[in-house]
């Protein structure tokens, strides 16, 4: 920024004749910051209202806690709600999207006909608890005119599963396996270093088992061969098994369910439109412009189908 400031100045991008160093800008940056949050809720509620008096259909919601302030949000335009009537069979429930200045997760991203990626809304939790998820899962059911997901996949969250089985009581809800196999490969790493049969047998077991008895007879198999009956980290993944096994669920549809890089390459998108510092406002204008290019490419791949 200084730098573009210098060629302004004197042309020829001498930073020596500049009449303020690189601390003046940031300290000046950090002032509109200060000064623009005062009245940033008031600014992005001014801009939903816009939005919905142009647009019927958009939808928005606030939550506010006894001090006033934001609690929880979610909101969604026209083009996500038509498009969830088609494609609400699996439904992502992502919190590690990244965080505005509000600290504040966002999160919801759908698969359409054309294997693009489409969010559904976007739902900020100033607090990660159930009843925080609660309210969005709430919210969400009732924008969409009360049609629930199918399937559901998320992240290994208590408060999440809790707001889910209150919410969505009949939706097949399961966690992204690599990360339940990436975090249990931490302790289980040496272990299998050590005995590569046991590794083997737990791969067969888990990725080649047709039926949900065959699964559990040879993971019975596994454990009584190996000796392995007080390994915490087995023992864990056992009791979790209905949430990431894929025989308990091959009847139901999971596009998301053997990688995070959907989701993962979803939340590169969203950084590339948006920066943890964004005001909420910001953050909301540049969300519509990332639903923009979603839309855009959209009605690209029908036209190919369509013509080709």
């Amino acid at each position: 920024m200084v730098q573009i400031l210098s060629l302004i100045h004197t042309g020829d991008g001498r930073l020596s004749s500049m009449p303020y160093i690189p601390a003046d800008v940031t300290n000046l940056k950090a002032k509109y910051r200060r000064e623009s949050r005062l009245a940033d809720i008031e600014d992005t509620i001014a801009y939903f209202d816009k939005k919905a008096k142009a647009d019927p259909d958009f939808f928005y919601r606030i939550r506010l806690d006894d001090d006033d302030r934001v609690r929880n949000m979610y909101w969604v335009d026209d083009a996500a709600r038509r498009a969830y009537k088609h494609f609400q069979d699996c439904i992502s429930f992502d919190a590690t999207y990244l965080t505005n200045m509000y600290k504040m997760p966002c999160s919801s991203v759908g698969i359409n006909n054309h294997n693009q990626s489409l969010q559904f809304g976007c739902g900020l939790v100033r607090n990660e608890d159930t009843d925080g998820y609660t309210w969005l899962f709430k919210t969400f059911l009732e924008c969409m005119g009360g049609l629930a997901p199918m399937n559901i996949i998320t992240d290994q969250d208590f408060s999440m599963r809790a707001g889910i089985e209150e919410v969505f009581p009949l939706a097949v809800h399961r966690h992204y396996r690599c990360h339940i196999i990436k975090k249990a490969e931490e302790t289980l790493g040496p272990f299998f270093a050590d005995c590569p049969e046991l590794h083997k047998a737990f791969e067969l077991c888990v990725d080649h088992s047709l039926t949900v008895e065959e699964f559990e007879r040879s993971w019975t198999a596994m454990i009584e061969t190996y000796q392995v009956q007080d390994n915490e980290t087995l023992t864990n993944l056992w009791e979790k098994r209905m949430y990431w096994v894929p025989t308990y669920f091959m009847q139901c549809f999971f596009p998301f369910l053997q990688t995070t890089q959907r989701s993962e390459g979803f939340n590169g998108v969203l950084k590339r439109y948006v920066s943890p510092g964004n005001s909420l406002l910001q953050f909301a204008k540049q969300y519509t412009a990332l639903q923009q290019k979603i839309l855009g490419s959209e009605l690209q791949q029908e036209a190919n189908t369509t013509l080709k």
